[in-house]
């Protein structure tokens, strides 16, 4: 939760797939998330096919699972009779996925499509909040009785029959900065796995406080229709159902249904996604060469970030989905970016000549028609270096270089192996290891995230009081209140806190001690005795937040009060945020931050300090970007997927038992040697 990436993993892995009945294309996008949950299945037999989309959530252990036993069933087995039979499937294998007790969980949607003559008839199943559209080839979408016209409803904590279910059930409903969880946890009610909200209600299985009950709907259309299966990563932006359907049925015209799902996940991406993409879309007609097996394809995206060990290691494993290895991947995109380059130079350049051409047809004096020519070979460089896509490009093939030999083939072993050379000489900063960490790590990364913080609190795992924000005593009542404890020594480099605000990472009662953290000029994680810290919170005022546009402050004042935030830090790839419009979607007075959601091509949604935004007279319309009733709940999907502000903030964390008080201008650190204010602590 609230780990992302620097920059989007946009490889696509497309995936076609044909019979005598039905043509089915996918494509799978990682996005911003470090790794891809999702799942989907495919299976076509002589009368019927059934296709489902699973969006994994916690880790991709249960849609993997999932994915994996449905499609063992349903080809060894005849079409379920009827709902009851394949709800007893569905609950089968969830109890099978608890039984193996792994983590993770996942949604789930999906379609049994029946042929007939006179028409084909869709029994639609939903668990959770992934959707079924369905939509014809003018680009109208048949309007179905579920979320925003789909033929699925969303399965949300808040829905009145859910949360009386979750009651009944011994669950709670929490609504955590206005998002409605399962026992403060989850942000769905229904799903496989989750064996931690499957502990209270029954006896009979679909009755625990999340549920991997599916809820029906069946529908019959025409075989010129066609179905979209789509993960909920889809839907999370400003991508409503029917543009999705509009999108598809456009590119349905010219390309294959891959190509098409492709298309429909790279427009939610623009559209702010920050989840994992799959979208599926289902041709209601057969292949007279109805294909062997599926058959995947790669179309690498930007290696922007090599020294980033999460974004290597997620542009990796899209990779291996499609059965390359990194270098062979890497390769390709390099291929593929030097002709993107060279096309798009060429294109410029043609622009330019074309423009110059027309002037000559003008009459002039030759003195006017040499000023002309200049500006017109100035102008059109200009625009050449201005382009955004072409210097994209530009910057990221400068990263290698050179690049490799001319003498190597394009995909040969050799030009390969160059790229695993480079690859392996790359220095990478590892990824996050959130199952290894220690409890001063965790909490450190739990500081760092509001949202984090919130859910912490509600499960319990962070005690109420725990980030509350405190101001140090003046020196006068700091050194003899140190001094008299008896678990912590003076030191004087503890007068440059004095009078300073921190927040509280934890609280140890058996010697009435705080863990406090300080930021900005004073870098330092110190434990302090209670009564030397006076808590400063800050007075909550519900309100209800209106969105509006903004425009951000300029690079010096943003980071500036960025770094003078408790609660968030600057990162370098945030100076692009400066001077940006955008739109203010959610305010947390608490904190003096503002989530704030920029339009294409940023499509970034962020956690910024409330003064850096100033209000804009442009409308939101104008920014393209479309604010719906239920947007706080679609940007948090089942395991939280808003990326917010970065966390990944290494360089503050010491280890238990450190003291770390460094200025600015000193960066200097101190190991526990005896004289250190600290002790030695346990996690």
């Amino acid at each position: 939760m609230g780990q992302g990436l620097p920059k989007a993993v946009t490889s696509i892995v497309l995936e076609k797939d044909a019979g005598p009945l039905f043509q089915v294309g996918v494509a799978e996008m990682n996005g911003w998330r470090p790794t891809m949950e999702d799942a989907h299945v495919s299976v076509m037999q002589d009368t019927w096919g059934f296709f489902g989309v699973f969006d994994g959530h916690g880790g991709q252990q249960c849609s993997s699972f999932v994915a994996k036993r449905l499609t063992e069933e349903l080809r060894s087995q005849s079409l379920p009779a009827d709902d009851a039979a394949v709800k007893s499937l569905m609950l089968r294998i969830d109890q099978e996925f608890l039984d193996a007790k792994q983590p993770s969980g996942s949604t789930g949607t999906f379609a049994f499509v029946v042929p007939s003559a006179e028409h084909i008839t869709l029994r639609v199943g939903n668990i959770g909040d992934s959707r079924v559209l369905l939509g014809r080839a003018d680009g109208s979408m048949v309007e179905g009785p579920g979320t925003d016209g789909a033929l699925t409803t969303d399965h949300k904590p808040d829905n009145k029959v859910e949360e009386e279910r979750i009651a009944r059930t011994g669950g709670t409903v929490q609504t955590i900065m206005g998002v409605a969880r399962v026992n403060g946890d989850l942000a769905v009610s229904r799903a496989f796995g989750d064996a931690q909200h499957k502990q209270t209600g029954g006896p009979a299985q679909e009755d625990h406080p999340v549920s991997a009950e599916p809820e029906f709907t069946t529908i019959t259309c025409d075989p010129s229709d066609f179905l979209l299966l789509v993960c909920d990563g889809i839907s999370e932006g400003s991508f409503p159902n029917r543009d999705v359907v509009r999108l598809a049925a456009q590119e349905l015209q010219s390309k294959d249904p891959e190509q098409a799902a492709a298309a429909v996940c790279r427009k939610a991406l623009e559209s702010g996604s920050m989840d994992n993409l799959s979208c599926m879309i289902v041709l209601l007609r057969g292949c007279e060469q109805a294909a062997k097996s599926a058959k995947k394809e790669l179309w690498p995206g930007p290696f922007s970030e090599p020294t980033h060990g999460a974004f290597r290691k997620a542009y990796a494993a899209m990779a291996a989905k499609a059965g390359f290895s990194l270098e062979a991947a890497v390769e390709r995109r390099y291929t593929m970016a030097s002709q993107q380059a060279k096309e798009l130079s060429s294109n410029a350049s043609q622009k330019q000549q074309d423009a110059a051409n027309e002037k000559d047809k003008e009459p002039k004096s030759r003195t006017e028609s040499l000023a002309t020519l200049l500006w017109t070979t100035r102008n059109g460089l200009e625009q050449d270096s201005q382009d955004p896509a072409l210097a994209d490009l530009r910057t990221e093939l400068m990263q290698f270089d050179t690049g490799p030999p001319s003498a190597l083939a394009e995909g040969s072993v050799e030009r390969v192996q160059w790229f695993k050379e480079w690859l392996d000489g790359t220095d990478v900063v590892p990824a996050l290891d959130l199952q290894n960490m220690t409890r001063d790590e965790l909490l450190n990364l739990v500081e760092e995230d509001p949202e984090l913080l919130a859910v912490a609190r509600a499960q319990g795992l962070v005690d109420e009081r725990a980030m509350r924000v405190v101001r140090v005593v003046s020196a006068d009542e700091l050194r003899p209140a140190v001094e008299a404890h008896q678990t912590i020594n003076w030191d004087d480099r503890l007068l440059s806190i004095c009078e300073q605000r921190g927040k509280v990472l934890q609280d140890d009662p058996s010697d009435k001690t705080a863990q406090v953290k300080f930021r900005g000029k004073i870098c330092a994680s110190v434990w302090l005795p209670w009564e030397c810290l006076v808590d400063e919170w800050m007075d909550l005022q519900e309100s209800a937040f209106q969105p509006r546009a903004v425009q951000v402050a300029p690079i010096d004042v943003l980071q500036k009060e960025v770094e003078d935030n408790s609660w968030i830090s600057w990162k370098a790839e945030m100076a692009e945020l400066a001077g940006q419009f955008a739109v203010a979607i959610e305010e947390e007075p608490q904190y003096q931050l503002t989530k704030v959601q920029f339009p294409p091509p940023i499509s970034l949604r962020r956690y910024l300090p409330t003064c850096t935004l100033q209000d804009s007279d442009r409308s939101i319309e104008e920014l393209g970007v479309i604010i719906s009733a239920e947007d706080s709940e679609s940007e948090d999907d089942d395991d939280d997927n808003d990326v917010g502000f970065d966390a990944e903030d290494q360089d503050d964390r010491p280890a238990t038992g450190e003291l770390q008080v460094a200025a600015a201008e000193e960066a200097a650190s101190l190991a526990d040697d005896g004289s250190s204010p600290k002790r030695q602590r346990t996690a």
